[in-house]
């Protein structure tokens, strides 16, 4: 595949800055061939000039943005707007090719998930964020606009190739983009908010599958009360597995050590898989993975965790296909909705939805958030505390 490189320096953060914002205006025209450009599509140099000055076409085959051949443009990296930022990341590939290639591990997706978590997280002023395993920087991005200082950190380094590229693209100057395996390069420090779009899928390749799943949950939530600060909130996109002898909630509670009662924590539920071959290799590789005493692989469920360190031991679960609608409702419903679910007493949730939850919505996407947050809220369940501590 030969993966491309952004050749931007440090110095050219101005340039960068200026041509990201020549982008934005050009992407006004949704029909037009800078879209189609950015979107993957090879295009005319003359077509792209129509839309930005040379100067700006030159500064995108001056960074590696794109390359030419005679008139035509091609683009190495592919880009969209999330909510105010543009955020460049890898093309578009198959994963069945990129997993045939030596640098799989290498390839950052586009954003197939981080525009979904993005509109789930809640954006009250904080003084400081973390964003583990930034990828692209879609998270930082969104971070930075509520957090006075952001952290973004990935041990890929085409990650924090992309990542400083898209900060400097949007004019953020607020985030600081690290190496790290999990906080290595954040020792001794704390945070308000912590993020963590987690690499815990269903790899089939039995590396990776060994690598991921509760090898890494084990590490960060042992690590969390480490960095997260008494009043912070964590939200994280992660892969569990619920086994016959150790539900995900009792587990979250063991990794947290001795620090467990002092969160409470709430798993929305976006799907399960309890059969076909990913799963029975799962099952094969989980004895390997974790001890016996966890007992036989039931079943394993994607979501998103939040978990607030406000002194409250509690654990709820509720279930909703989110991907469906947390990008149209936009990021005040997401915020809003998340919030109305930790401070409600499970079993006591009100029988429509929250007012204030519906009040971040228009007219026309009233009837979608109202049945939205009413399902959510049927489904709403707690996990009797016995069982976790």
């Amino acid at each position: 595949m030969g993966l491309p490189a952004v050749t931007s320096k440090p110095e050219d953060r101005v340039a960068i800055a200026h041509l990201g914002q020549a982008l934005k205006t050009a992407l006004a025209d949704e029909k037009g061939p800078v879209r189609a450009f950015l979107n993957g599509d090879p295009q005319s140099r003359r077509a792209i000039e129509r839309d930005l000055e040379p100067a700006a076409v030159d500064d995108l085959l001056r960074f590696g943005i794109a390359e030419q051949t005679e008139d035509l443009l091609r683009p190495r990296f592919q880009a969209q707007l999330i909510g105010p930022h543009l955020v460049f990341s890898d093309l578009r590939q198959s994963m069945r090719v990129v997993r045939k290639t030596e640098e799989r591990n290498a390839y950052v997706d586009p954003m197939w998930e981080g525009p979904t978590l993005s509109n789930l997280l809640v954006r009250e002023p904080a003084e400081s964020g973390l964003d583990m395993g930034c990828g692209c920087g879609v998270i930082a991005l969104a971070m930075s606009t509520y957090c006075r200082r952001v952290v973004a950190l990935d041990m890929n380094p085409r990650a924090l190739m992309l990542a400083r590229f898209n900060m400097a693209l949007n004019g953020v100057d607020n985030v600081e983009v690290l190496e790290s395996d999990l906080f290595s390069a954040v020792e001794g420090a704390t945070f308000d908010r912590i993020v963590f779009n987690a690499p815990v899928g269903m790899e089939l390749l039995p590396r990776n599958a060994l690598e991921s799943g509760e090898q890494i949950l084990i590490r960060f939530f042992s690590a969390l009360s480490k960095h997260l600060k008494s009043g912070g909130m964590l939200h994280m996109n992660v892969c569990v597995k619920e086994w016959s002898r150790a539900s995900f909630a009792t587990n979250l509670r063991a990794w947290l050590g001795e620090n467990q009662k002092d969160f409470q924590s709430l798993f929305i539920e976006l799907w399960r898989v309890e059969r076909g071959l990913k799963f029975k290799v799962r099952r094969w590789i989980a004895p390997f993975v974790l001890p016996r005493q966890y007992g036989r692989l039931l079943h394993i469920r994607r979501g998103l965790l939040i978990a607030e360190r406000n002194g409250v031991a509690r654990h709820a679960e509720t279930a909703s296909a989110y991907d469906t609608w947390a990008t149209s409702l936009g990021p005040r419903f997401g915020a809003s909705l998340v919030k109305s679910l930790m401070g409600t007493d499970p079993g006591k949730a009100p029988a429509g939805p929250s007012t204030a939850v519906l009040n971040t919505l228009d007219d026309d996407h009233r009837p979608l958030g109202g049945s939205v947050t009413t399902a959510i809220f049927n489904k709403l369940q707690n996990v009797p505390a016995a069982a976790l501590l």
